[in-house]
């Protein structure tokens, strides 16, 4: 099955953007655009930063551990929100630096949020959070291998406690209470389809 139209028919093209304001970690822009139908139309678009999200894994051994029966962990830290003001349970997670790689960026974050490294940090997602208003796109990376090298390195205003938790408590508690983050669903999607593709 086919869509009716092509990619083509839903274009628009911009005649003119300015500024709104700039912030930190946003900048809202006013965007004029046109369709090919010549309806134009003013938008409001979010520039964000890239961001990265961090999923580190310890993984069972039970052939050479049989006595951990818990099966595998993910790392996660928790923290206060101030957008929606409560405190949130997510995987270690931060904004992508100015010519900074994603990758070295989920590095940098899983070291300053908990202290850990990883022998291996995979790839396994990239989707733009918001395609209705926002430019930019979180990357998923999984860290395997992990072993604590540091002590946390946060910044200033940042207070952040990090603990293992089950892989099955996050996926019966993920998108309810403490566990609202709709970025960490993404990621949880993103390790079902890597874990499927192993």
């Amino acid at each position: 099955m086919s869509w009716s139209q092509s990619k083509d028919d839903h274009q628009w093209s911009e005649l003119s953007s300015r500024y709104v304001i700039k912030t930190p970690i946003f900048s809202l822009v006013r965007s004029k655009r046109v369709d090919r139908e010549n309806r134009k139309g003013d938008f409001f678009i979010v520039e964000a930063p890239e961001w990265v999200t961090v999923i580190p894994l310890f993984e069972n051994d039970l052939e050479n551990d049989p006595e951990n029966s818990s099966g595998d962990e993910f790392l996660m830290v928790r923290q206060y929100r101030h957008g929606s003001q409560a405190v949130t349970v997510e995987f270690p997670a931060g904004i992508v630096d100015p010519g900074e790689d994603p990758v070295d960026a989920a590095v940098r974050e899983l070291k300053e949020e908990t202290g850990y490294e990883a022998q291996e940090i995979i790839p396994i997602g990239s989707v733009n959070p918001n395609p209705a208003f926002m430019t930019n796109h979180t990357h998923t990376f999984l860290a395997r291998g992990l072993k604590k090298v540091a002590e946390q390195q946060l910044d200033p205003l940042e207070r952040v406690e990090y603990r293992k938790v089950p892989v099955a408590q996050v996926f019966a508690n993920m998108g309810e209470g403490e566990y609202g983050n709709g970025v960490m669903l993404i990621s949880l999607a993103f390790f079902q389809k890597w874990k499927k593709g192993k």
